[in-house]
């Protein structure tokens, strides 16, 4: 029997796991307004990015769209905009309508700051008020697109946390939902591996030709990471090469072929298990999630790592218990019984796709209670 989850449907036919109104930057300048009315009004979340102005281009382009995802994503149940003057604003606004979310503008441009504020705090008030009426109703697993990463990765890392949440995985997809991997670089050296899950020789190819043009690209500025990754705290978690790296960065997509190759930001268009080509930085690759519709995000940490995303909750797993006795704050879920105890993968990983659906029907994250959440989108070019 499939799995199910207490959500919030939308007009588009996705379904939230947080109901909350997005207030969203569209440029850097909105940020402080973004960030006042989102400390006057409960139950708004602040979407803030860096750059726009200067940006063009692929570059540009990624940004407006990733904005867009972002505002878009099911668990935003509508958006204010806060732009500096229309023509950018409406580079958003139109990515979003789509998906019938009500949508609020304010501009800086000719009003000021503080008119700014007062008038998106009115705003922002009357969207979270209407949010608050919607009601979760059961929902099927299969509606739920999940991103997983890992960071601060270290020997119990492909050893506990990602088989575990891998685990999960496979669960999803069973039920007949989507699991997005990402972090283009934790590939290297294990990258045929994972091409050979490819369910035809069109993903294989695309998955192959984005890890080795990334890594071509590293070289082409003179960086070859090859024999210098892991980095320093993955090292002193005893990771010693960047092949050991990647078998372990790979189990956390568990075991199911690989059904489509996304490009930064970008949504899935059927279920199954996917790759997104995205940096391997947390903040950068989380907010490709969020940008790409996921709902949530498992995150196995081994020496820890505490960051969440601002829209996509976040899960943190870890099984190292040196971890869990210094961090225990920032991580969700123990899983270091596969280490000690000699517990068993499937075992703790259906214990936690059983938690995926409390946490999909509205139990809170560390990373939520503590507001440890943060949004940058990665960078695809210069700035003129």
């Amino acid at each position: 029997m499939s799995a199910t989850f207490l959500g919030y449907p939308r007009k588009n036919g996705s379904i939230g796991v947080r109901n909350w109104v997005g207030v969203l930057s569209i440029m850097d300048n909105c940020n402080p307004i973004t960030r006042a009315i989102c400390n006057a009004v409960e139950g708004t979340i602040p979407i803030t990015t860096l750059f726009v102005r200067g940006q063009y281009g692929r570059d540009l382009e990624i940004t407006y769209n990733s904005l867009a995802g972002m505002g878009a994503n099911p668990n935003i149940a509508s958006v204010l905009l806060i732009g500096l003057e229309e023509m950018t604003t409406e580079e958003v606004a139109r990515r979003i309508r789509p998906t019938g979310k009500r949508i609020e503008v304010i501009h800086l441009q000719p009003d000021g700051t503080i008119n700014a504020v007062a008038n998106g705090t009115r705003k922002a008030m009357r969207l979270a008020i209407e949010a608050s009426g919607l009601r979760r109703q059961s929902c099927p697993a299969s509606s739920l697109v999940i991103g997983v990463e890992c960071g601060g990765s270290d020997t119990t890392s492909g050893l506990s946390c990602n088989p575990a949440i891998g685990r999960m995985a496979d669960r999803l997809v069973d039920d007949g939902g989507t699991i997005i991997i990402s972090e283009t670089s934790e590939f290297f050296g294990a990258e045929h591996l994972f091409a050979a899950r490819a369910i035809d020789d069109k993903v294989r190819k695309e998955f192959v030709d984005k890890v080795v043009g990334f890594e071509q690209d590293a070289m082409k500025m003179g960086l070859d990471i090859r024999g210098t990754n892991p980095t320093p705290d993955n090292i002193r978690g005893g990771l010693t090469t960047i092949e050991e790296k990647a078998l372990g960065a790979m189990a956390k997509a568990g075991t199911r072929p690989l059904v489509g190759v996304l490009d930064y930001g970008e949504p899935p268009v059927r279920k199954g298990m996917h790759f997104m080509a995205t940096p391997a930085p947390a903040v950068e690759s989380m907010t490709a999630f969020a940008a790409g519709g996921c709902q949530l995000i498992f995150f196995g940490t081994g020496v820890g790592n505490p960051i969440g995303n601002m829209v996509s909750p976040t899960v943190k797993v870890s099984g190292n218990v040196n971890t869990l006795r210094t961090m225990p704050d920032n991580i969700d879920v123990d899983v270091s019984e596969l280490i000690e105890k000699g517990s068993k993968v499937p075992d703790v990983g259906d214990r936690l796709y059983d938690y995926t659906m409390e946490v999909a029907s509205g139990t809170r994250t560390t990373s939520e209670v503590l507001d440890n959440r943060e949004t940058a989108i990665s960078r695809f070019g210069p700035t003129i």
